[in-house]
């Protein structure tokens, strides 16, 4: 398995270890419902290196990745962050990620964790190997998150952050430390990259920045006064699920369009040419499957695979599900016929051999209040 350069940290700190993506990462360090909840009450620091980074810059760059994204890239403004899937020419599913700008001629993305060899291939087979470094190896991203983040990164950062807005990035300084420790050979930036996004439903930054500086900021992070708890993958999917957030390779693949996965909405510029578009268009004009949200109306936790019925008629499967710590009861990510994507329509979930009542709910599933 791979590691990164935070692992023997994670190990240190007593972390229950777990194998995803091709990488050892921290499943917990105390439970996930006490990280998941601290995240919505406080703050929690999670480790999401195993995700991939890959640089783009050069004349052309910009126009060249915008053809392969959902999102138009040359009208983004400098620092802007923006999400978007990567279509093959059926309208499948590659992968999702954010982009941001970085210069004229500059941006990265983030594939999911283990994609980023899989989307650097597919992306110089087709004429862009001259634009693209992947950076995932030496290059550390921290995600700090919950409504106390903003304090604790500004405790650590040697300027104002509070202007940084939502789906908009900044290159800092961070505390003096870091800055020493920080590799002047890392090909993306001289600075570390703080982006306000995240994948919580909270507030949050995520701090990009070569490893050994990665390693220095963890820490730093962890000894401010009242810090964050540190959290694993088990409270990041939960935080997630919660708020309906899409997981690759479980919520879609490549066999699923963005049509289906109910994002057209905040992934898909229409007034922009990409790869996969008229696939997409037609899509939209026949009866298809929709990702729902799923909330149990009784006990009962739904788990990915389990299949959704209509009386005897399957109409649909489980892609992602929980017991979600804030609802306290089983909640779903699934893919349903036509006919059932409703709000409130009543579906049942086959849970080790008996049919569960449950009901359509349009994520999130909670309120951000």
């Amino acid at each position: 398995m791979k590691e990164t350069a935070l692992c023997k940290l994670h190990e240190e700190a007593g972390a229950k270890m777990t194998k995803f993506a091709g990488y050892k990462m921290p499943l917990k360090f105390t439970s996930i419902t006490k990280e998941h909840m601290a995240v919505r009450k406080k703050a929690g620091i999670f480790d999401v290196s195993h995700m991939g980074e890959i640089f783009i810059k050069g004349e052309g760059a910009i126009e060249f990745i915008s053809r392969y994204l959902t999102q138009d890239i040359t009208d983004s403004e400098i620092d802007e962050v923006k999400y978007a899937h990567l279509l093959n020419e059926e309208g499948g599913i590659l992968d999702d990620t954010l982009v941001a700008r970085l210069t004229e001629d500059s941006c990265y993305i983030v594939p999911n964790a283990g994609n980023n060899k899989r989307i650097y291939d597919w992306l110089s087979s087709q004429g862009g190997e001259e634009y693209l470094t992947d950076i995932t190896y030496d290059t550390v991203m921290l995600a700090l998150q919950g409504p106390e983040a903003q304090r604790i990164l500004s405790e650590v950062c040697d300027e104002d952050i509070s202007d940084i807005e939502f789906f908009r990035s900044k290159q800092v300084n961070v505390s003096k430390k870091v800055m020493e420790a920080f590799d002047k050979s890392w090909p993306m930036l001289d600075k570390p990259l703080v982006q306000r996004s995240g994948y919580t439903g909270e507030d949050g930054f995520e701090i990009i920045l070569p490893e050994k500086a990665g390693k220095v900021l963890w820490e730093q992070i962890l000894s401010v006064e009242d810090p964050p708890i540190r959290c694993g993958l088990g409270a990041r999917d939960t935080l997630r699920l919660e708020f309906g957030f899409l997981l690759a390779g479980q919520d879609f693949d490549e066999s699923r369009t963005t049509i289906e996965t109910g994002w057209e909405e905040h992934a898909v510029d229409w007034e922009h040419d990409f790869i996969g578009k008229e696939a997409l268009e037609e899509i939209k004009e026949t009866d298809h499957q929709m990702l729902k949200g799923i909330v149990m109306r009784g006990k009962g936790i739904p788990r990915k695979g389990y299949d959704i019925y209509d009386g005897d008629d399957k109409i649909g499967i489980v892609t992602s599900g929980t017991r979600s710590p804030v609802l306290k009861k089983g909640i779903a990510l699934g893919y349903l016929d036509s006919g059932y994507h409703e709000e409130g329509t009543e579906v049942h979930i086959e849970i080790r051999g008996e049919k569960k009542k449950a009901e359509v709910k349009n994520p999130p599933f909670i309120s951000k209040e």
